[in-house]
């Protein structure tokens, strides 16, 4: 009896690296459907429409249309209860070039970084099943991906919050805007961190590995 087909079927590296490479593929063909959609701004790709849209924070006070001397909000609120808005978000359904341009650039955060990561751990799942889950290679593997998530996070705030103030700009008459940002990443740091402990754990491990080699 061939044991060996019987291991592979059993091994979930491999069901791993099968679903990881299916996400991949999937994200390529996603990730090139929405820039292209991006940049023609023709609104036929679903979850692509031809405005391009920023959001931002407010102060608590947004300064809603009159209506019959009222302000514009919800309805149905009990007596006594407040509401505000802490987020809005503004668009321009005829955009030119350039802001369009910017668009795609906000886009890019969100869809390259995760083509990048999901395809570097593809990678290392099958340089792990391969060499084995202990190999020299797997903790430089999950240092590369902690880091770049670290990068991811901090390359989105940036850039998210000068592309969005770049945006609010040119849709509003306000006064400059040089950095708005209304969200930190806080998940993808995380995530990174715990790669990163991760990998200090699997580097001893690997030494623990040579260490019980070298006295065989």
């Amino acid at each position: 009896m061939d044991t060996t087909d019987g291991s592979r079927g059993s091994d979930p590296l491999r069901t791993l690296e099968i679903v990881v490479g299916v996400i991949v593929t999937l994200m390529a063909v996603v990730v090139g459907a929405v820039l292209v959609g991006a940049v023609a701004g023709t609104g036929s790709i679903p979850g692509v429409d031809a405005e391009v849209c920023v959001t931002t924070l407010t102060d608590g006070t947004p300064a809603f249309r009159q209506v019959e001397g009222e302000s514009t909000g919800p309805v149905g609120l009990a007596e006594g209860i407040t509401w505000r808005a802490e987020q809005v978000q503004v668009c321009d359904p005829e955009p030119d070039g350039v802001t369009r341009a910017l668009g795609v650039a906000g886009l890019t955060m969100w869809t390259i970084a995760p083509l990048l990561f999901f395809g570097l751990l593809w990678r290392l799942l099958r340089r792990a099943r391969r060499d084995g889950v202990f190999a020299d290679q797997v903790p430089g593997g999950l240092r590369v991906l902690g880091r770049l998530l670290l990068v991811w996070a901090a390359l989105d705030l940036v850039i998210t919050g000068f592309v969005n103030a770049a945006l609010l700009n040119r849709m509003t008459e306000d006064e400059l805007v040089l950095f708005s940002s209304y969200d930190v990443p806080w998940l993808l740091v995380l995530l990174g961190i715990s790669l990163l402990a991760l990998e200090r754990v699997m580097a001893q491990a690997v030494v623990l590995r040579h260490d019980a080699e070298a006295t065989i």
